[in-house]
Order: C-alpha cells, then structure tokens, then sequence
C-alpha cells in the first residue's frame, strides 16, 4: 500500500453512498482520509479519546501507512477539529467456499462531545458494502454494545492462552522430536520486505486448507499487504512440510514494548497466526513447540495467543500453555480474551460463532501489539 493520501475533500471518493434507510450522510467536507490528518491534530484527537497511548504509537499506527480508504476521521466543519476515526483493515474471506472482501473494524472512536449524534454509525457506514464481510475482534463492551445495536451478532469470546517463561518449557519439549515425515524451516520475514521464498509456500497452504467455514484468506497477498504497514515488526515464521508439500506454518513475533497493559514494559511474544491444513494434530503440535523454542530464544517472560479453534487450544495445551480452562488463572485468561462479532447483513448472514477461525492476525491486534 502507498502511503500517498488522496485530496481531503474529493467527493466521488470520499462521500459514503447510504440507502434511503440509513442515517443522514456526512457530506465530503466532514469525512476525510484519516492519513491526511497532520500529527498535531491528530494528537489533540488523541488526547481526547485513549490518554493511555503513548505519542510514538499513535504516529506510528498501520493505517498512516495504509491506502487512505482503509481509514476515515471525521472533521468538525465549524471548528475544523477532527472528531471522530473508523479504520477498517482489509482482507479477503473464504465463506462456504466462496471469496469475498472484508473489513475488520478497529481503532474505531468518537470525540466525547460529539458522542450521540449517530458520528460512530456513520463512519462505520463509510465500510459497508453489499458483498463484504464486517466484522471486529477484540473490543470493549461499549463497542459490543453498540454494535449489538446495529445488528451485530455477538459478542462470542475467543480462547486466549499464556505460557509463562518459555525458556523453562522449551527444555522438555526439545526432547520431543517431530513425528517422522514432518520437516521444519524456519523464516524471518520483517517489515518492509515481501514474503519472498515463502509466498508460494503460503499460497499452497492457503489453496489446500478447509478449516472454517468461514475464515480470512493467509496466502502471500495478505502477507504481502501486511508486511508494507507492519513497521518496522518481524515475524519468526515456521513451516512445515511432509513428504515436499507445505501443510502448515506458525508465525510468532516479540511484542512492542509498553503495548500490553497487563505485561507493561516485560518482553512478551505473540502467536500471530498458527495454521495447520485440515487442523493435523500432529502438523499443530509440532507448530506449537516450534512456536515455544523461538519465543525462548526471543528472551521473553511470556508467549500469548489467542484462537477460536478447538485444535489450535489443544495443540497449545500439550505444549504447556495455559488455557482458560484451568482454575484461578483461567478465569484471568477468559476475562482478558479478546471478543468477536460480524454484521449479519450481506456474506455474514447465517454464520454462527462456531463457523470462524480467528487469530490475532485476523485483525489489527498484531498491528497494534
């Protein structure tokens, strides 16, 4: 993606097109390319709406580096003041075995004296089309609730899973070799940077894989687009192959320090995104040692991922994740997963919570920690 923005105010790119049902729309004037907001207006923004972040963070959002139509503010016409932000990150879904577009929405707020003026519907709005896919994990309960409102299904919570000091764990795992037939590469691919060797690998995996009914497509396009907005993030990929073919890949990453509320300034790592053809068991157990030996090396205090698949929880598990089903910590873990929802209009229609695949890579969360 460029980071080039379109003009603020052109009308037949920006202005939203809504149907006779829906609210008023905000005229071009009001709704602009988030990425063509200056630094010190957006700041002000900022201090508004999420005190908590750091300046260095805020700049350094995915979407100032994204194409201008994966992010919209909403600007004060009076004043000039910019008051309202939706972004939405793209993808290409798999939904019953047919493609469509779709759009995660994230990093999506309103002013506190511009809330209750339908600002929030609005420039959630400015995303919908009749053949995409909305959908947000990880979000408040305001942002459920709200969303609830609209006609989302949901909220439905995702697993999330710890393991605590990886470099203790990763001692007995070593002595675990990989079940006969199955050899592991492993990458590192970085921001800025394409796939390389690996994008025909991903496709393949992509092409034979069946898991979901409804999931986001992962082969070298999607690595591609997230690599251009990734910063300066790198990824310790893993594959795996049996008898030549890829079957599967695991990609951890350290995260960005002060990101995380509850690690506060202490290394973690993150689970990006763990994917098995037809969820093997012993391809995802392999994947999850693997995932357990490169957070060791990364020098980290703790490994996180978060999942909606039974086969990736139980792969993790045997590795000695912890999971939410365990006393005390459990209940910890539950409290802090991240929850999903999708918009029952248009390819969302007749899902139900047990149809998705979703990992930190489905949304912005990976962009963000």
């Amino acid at each position: 993606m460029s980071d080039a923005a379109a003009p603020a105010h052109d009308p037949e790119k920006w202005e939203p097109v809504f149907g006779k049902d829906h609210a008023p729309k905000i005229t071009p004037s009001d709704l602009v390319p988030a990425n063509s907001i200056e630094p010190e207006q957006l700041m002000k923004f900022a201090d508004a709406v999420w005190p908590e972040r750091p300046r260095e963070r805020i700049l350094a959002t995915w979407w100032r580096r994204a194409a201008p139509e994966w992010a919209v503010a909403a600007i004060d016409r009076p004043s000039g003041r910019m008051v309202g932000l939706c972004a939405g990150r793209p993808a290409t879904w798999t939904i019953a075995g047919q493609t469509h577009p779709a759009v995660a929405i994230c990093d999506w707020y309103v002013a506190p004296d511009h809330e209750g003026k339908l600002l929030g519907r609005r420039l959630l709005r400015r995303f919908e089309t009749p053949d995409r896919l909305l959908y947000a994990f990880s979000m408040s309960e305001v942002a459920a609730a709200y969303l609830g409102r609209l006609g989302w299904v949901g909220p439905h919570a995702a697993n999330l899973l710890a393991l605590p000091f990886p470099r203790i764990m990763r001692i007995p795992l070593a002595l675990v070799p990989p079940r006969a037939g199955l050899v592991l590469e492993e990458h590192v691919i970085a921001g800025g940077g394409t796939p390389g060797p690996l994008a025909a690998d991903l496709d393949r995996i992509e092409a034979n894989n069946a898991t979901a009914r409804a999931r986001m497509r992962r082969g070298a396009e999607e690595w591609g687009w997230r690599l251009e907005v990734c910063g300066e993030r790198q990824y310790h990929v893993c594959l795996v192959r049996r008898a030549g073919a890829p079957v599967g890949y695991v990609a951890v990453r350290r995260m960005t320090s002060g990101a995380s509320r509850i690690l506060g300034r202490r290394a973690g790592a993150i689970i990006t995104d763990l994917v098995a053809v037809d969820d093997d068991t012993a391809v995802l157990r392999a994947l999850a040692r693997a995932a357990v030996a490169i957070a060791a090396r990364l020098q980290v205090v703790v490994v996180l991922m978060a999942t909606t698949r039974a086969a990736h929880r139980r792969a993790l598990a045997a590795s000695g994740f912890l999971s939410p089903g365990l006393p005390a910590v459990g209940r910890f873990l539950s409290r802090a997963a991240p929850t999903f929802m999708w918009s029952s209009r248009g390819p969302g229609a007749g899902l139900a919570a047990q149809d998705f695949m979703f990992t930190f890579a489905d949304s912005d969360v990976d962009l963000a920690l």
